[in-house]
């Protein structure tokens, strides 16, 4: 049986899904890019969007100029980076660059404490296939120094942005927190685990139907409560931003209590746990909002923390 794919649009400055999008498994990023960003632009109504896309947002040169296209379209708001497609011809003559048009940079290092990298950036400009020289698109070539016997890598950028080239490419930069958050999704929220998109009981099983509702709709409901954990690690006391949800769940979500029902309320009270003063910002927002619960004869909820017990002082 053929796999299934989700496509998503993800807003890495702030951390949040937009969207997803459910397709069979021969469903590719390229015809379906430039439609999640007219959503985007339609739903979102941002007054700036820059999307950043890997390269098989638009393999081919016709996607490219789709790119191209799109943002005409919509200026001034809309700027699109992706990462060019290093084929053999295109990348002999991004080596084939003068060296004297690479400007170095230093980037921190892959973790806490690392020895700073070099990078070179330089700009030129890229003619698609069967266009004129007037048309081409401009690129930004990354050039990242490697010490030792291995060669240097290089990472081209195809962009529409008018920025300076550090600027862009910081810009680029941030686009694997949106795979950081894919991969959250599959080991704290078992995204893997969605339910099958294919039919299973089609007369023809090696050509089943394709019911897109089942599993679009599971893989938005990972994506709103990834959105909603963030929203309440942004909320509590401290520095919690940014904590995956395995371990918000490990540290608040999974808290033994006590729950005292009065005719009026519904009183939560959570044991004593270390680090409990996180939530006392979250805690006083419920109680402010004055919660009912429907299914509990309208009661309104409560929740407090139970004080801990102060160490005694010497022996």
């Amino acid at each position: 049986m053929r796999c299934q794919k989700l496509f998503s649009t993800f807003d890495v400055r702030d951390g949040r899904y937009l969207a997803v999008r459910a397709t069979p498994g021969n469903g590719r990023l390229g015809p379906l890019a430039v439609p999640l960003v007219r959503q985007t632009l339609a739903c979102g109504r941002p007054d700036s969007l820059h999307g950043r896309f890997d390269a098989a947002a638009g393999q081919a040169d016709a996607g490219v100029r789709a790119w191209c296209d799109l943002v005409e379209q919509e200026p001034p708001r809309l700027d699109v980076t992706r990462r060019a497609c290093r084929y053999p011809h295109r990348r002999r003559a991004w080596k084939a660059l003068d060296s004297g048009l690479f400007v170095p940079h230093q980037e921190p290092g892959p973790y806490v404490g690392a020895a700073a990298r070099e990078v070179r950036l330089a700009e030129t400009l890229t003619v698609l296939k069967d266009e004129s020289p007037e048309q081409a698109v401009r690129t930004i070539v990354c050039r990242e120094v490697v010490r030792g016997p291995k060669k240097d890598r290089w990472h081209p950028l195809l962009t529409t942005s008018l920025g300076e080239v550090d600027e862009v490419l910081g810009l680029f930069r941030l686009r694997p927190y949106h795979e950081q958050a894919y991969r959250v999704g599959v080991y704290d929220e078992s995204l893997d685990r969605v339910p099958c998109g294919y039919d299973q009981q089609s007369p023809d099983p090696k050509r089943p139907r394709w019911p897109r509702g089942p599993l679009q709709r599971i893989g938005w409901l990972v994506a709103l409560v990834y959105n909603a954990v963030a929203d309440f690690a942004e909320a509590l006391e401290g520095d919690c931003a940014g904590c995956q949800v395995r371990t918000l769940r490990r540290m608040f979500f999974n808290r033994p209590g006590q729950l005292y029902a009065t005719p009026e309320a519904l009183i939560v009270c959570l044991d004593p746990f270390a680090g409990q003063e996180a939530l006392v910002p979250v805690i006083d927002a419920v109680n402010v909002a004055g919660h009912r619960l429907p299914w509990l004869d309208n009661r309104r909820l409560v929740m407090s923390l139970t004080p801990r017990q102060q160490q005694r002082a010497g022996p």
